[in-house]
């Protein structure tokens, strides 16, 4: 071990504040994180939040690092193929190549064995398409996997895309059954677009009836002529984990329609949470 490293074990938390430098973090029985790979994965965020392919230096501003230091990692990432580069706007884009690990992990975790015939089984008896997201407290969700018909209330709706204040039946459902106080409600509420958006007093009302049913639903406020169903898929402990939501036109589906639909969701969510000891969500 080199003199240098030494004294930066040895230095309390106020030297490493009074010199500058960015302190490293235990992380508990598995050691201190490695510099290279924490700074590789704020590039990768990065570049995965922008909406837009990002320069160089956009990158470093972006993931908090320095622009030479963001150019190497940028380069490495793209040798080993999780880094696209375009030569005439010199702007880098995650790869597609990324892809190849979603889907290993999807297959490792479970859900496309366990989850997508659930899925397949609702969309197909009800003609709807089926979204299943994973909760990222407080109020996030992940889009793990969808099927069904042609129906995309949000264009941009793509497996991994994460929605950091949703709305809708799923907005709802994070509100009734993630213990989060009115507070948190109300600062994720705001930052949501609905088509027609309800008075917060009315969304606690949809809460606090979605608590006592087990499911809600949304008739076309979040996206025009497009009604939304969602059911909670809690843990043992009653921790929320994950959303099931079922999308159609709301012409297709009457009151008896959506009775109909949000007790297959229901049965599907149960046999999901019966075997979450069985998947891997971490």
């Amino acid at each position: 071990m080199s003199r240098r490293v030494a004294q930066r074990d040895k230095d309390s938390p106020e030297q490493v504040a009074a010199s500058g430098r960015s302190p490293v973090t235990q992380i508990g029985p598995l050691g201190k994180p490695v510099g290279a790979v924490v700074a590789a994965a704020k590039v990768l965020r990065a570049l995965h939040a922008s909406e837009r392919p990002l320069n160089a230096s956009e990158v470093a501003r972006s993931a908090g690092l320095h622009r030479g230091t963001a150019y190497n990692i940028l380069r490495t990432l793209q040798a080993a193929g999780f880094v696209g580069y375009d030569e005439a706007t010199r702007t880098y884009a995650v790869s597609l190549n990324i892809l190849e690990l979603a889907y290993g992990v999807l297959r490792r975790s479970g859900l496309i064995d366990i989850a997508r015939p659930l899925m397949h089984a609702v969309s197909d008896a009800h003609g709807v398409s089926v979204y299943l997201s994973k909760v990222s407290p407080p109020s996030s969700l992940l889009l793990l996997d969808w099927v069904g018909v042609a129906l995309h209330p949000d264009p941009h709706v793509t497996v991994g895309r994460q929605y950091r204040s949703p709305g809708g039946a799923s907005g709802v459902v994070i509100a009734a059954f993630a213990g989060n106080s009115e507070e948190e409600m109300a600062a994720a509420f705001s930052q949501v677009h609905w088509y027609e958006k309800p008075a917060f007093q009315d969304f606690l009302t949809r809460v606090k009836e979605t608590k006592q049913s087990g499911f809600a639903v949304d008739h076309g406020t979040m996206f025009r002529g497009v009604t939304l169903v969602s059911v909670p898929i809690l843990s043992r402990s009653w921790e929320l984990l994950l959303i099931l939501t079922a999308a159609g036109h709301s012409h297709d589906l009457d009151d008896a329609a959506v009775g109909a639909l949000s007790r297959a969701l229901q049965s599907a969510a149960a046999r999901l949470s019966d075997s979450l000891p069985l998947l891997r969500l971490g």
